[in-house]
């Protein structure tokens, strides 16, 4: 098993697919948060106040969330490129099995969402720097630490999906046509008909409300001089413009994307390990 991960890394780190979805996805990580910092550190607020706004929490979030389409794309071509380029059955000839070098793969792109999780949060912590404010360190490392955890299911999800569908530019086009356009569609629809609570529990509303609503717990956390009314109800009106009315705890949203993410990749794992390669 050690030598077919050995041979994955190779696989990506000689092409160059890797760093040119990592780039755009940390520029987004910085980007935000920088924004979202320097709004929370604007002086006419801070006196409102009385210090800076934790708005780069939230920013952040919203970062991982936009970021999380390239740790999908990267995944979906973890068994999709080979067979795009004929190596596939090289491939599982070099192997044991066809199961040991699936696993290989699962366990080499999770480890590339790990990677990308810690580069985004590198990214993030800078922007907030640039921004001039960083939140409390315990509040920034605990969304730090489940937006790459996030990073890393997307990534698993991708894998999977890419496995289930076979061919390279139909898993990329559709999973970015699910995540940016058909799901929050069909969630607008649920939602226009009194049946809210479903989006929740999709694929994209359960990923990105993981991320979005612990942000959200940790900004009224973070906000100085504690939480009063008026926080209470910006935080509502934050809510509902998110679509998080209703939302389930962050873990219970982190939970259910995990359940996605394991059963979209093990279906790609059974599929795959089935298919006819002549």
């Amino acid at each position: 098993m050690g030598r077919l991960i050995t041979a994955e890394f190779r696989k990506i780190f000689t092409v160059k697919l890797w760093w040119a979805l990592l780039i755009p996805a940390v520029l987004l990580s910085l980007g935000f948060t920088w924004a979202g910092s320097a709004l929370g550190t604007l002086g006419e607020l801070q006196e409102e106040v009385g210090g800076a706004v934790p708005f780069a929490l939230p920013a952040f979030a919203q970062g991982i969330n936009f970021t999380t389409v390239f740790a999908v794309i990267l995944g979906a071509t973890a068994v999709t490129s080979e067979m795009r380029h004929k190596t596939i059955t090289t491939t599982y000839l070099t192997g044991s099995s066809r199961g040991a070098v699936l696993t290989a793969k699962l366990i080499t792109y999770t480890v590339m969402g790990l990677v990308y999780g810690v580069a985004c949060m590198g990214a993030a912590t800078l922007g907030a720097l640039f921004g001039g404010d960083l939140p409390d360190g315990a509040l920034w490392f605990e969304l730090a630490g489940v937006g790459v955890l996030a990073l890393m299911m997307w990534t698993l999800l991708g894998v999977g999906a890419g496995a289930l569908i076979g061919n390279q530019t139909g898993a990329i086009v559709g999973l970015v046509i699910y995540t940016l356009i058909l799901e929050p569609i069909v969630a607008q629809i649920l939602r226009s008909n009194d049946a809210e609570k479903i989006p929740f529990y999709l694929p994209n509303g359960s990923g990105s409300g993981m991320v979005s609503d612990l942000s959200l717990d940790l900004f009224v956390e973070g906000f100085p001089g504690g939480h009063g009314d008026d926080v209470g109800r910006a935080i509502e009106e934050i809510r509902g413009f998110l679509n998080l009315d209703g939302a389930p705890a962050w873990w219970a949203s982190m939970l259910i994307f995990l359940a996605w993410s394991a059963v979209i990749g093990l279906s790609g794992w059974l599929v795959a390990k089935q298919r006819d390669i002549t």
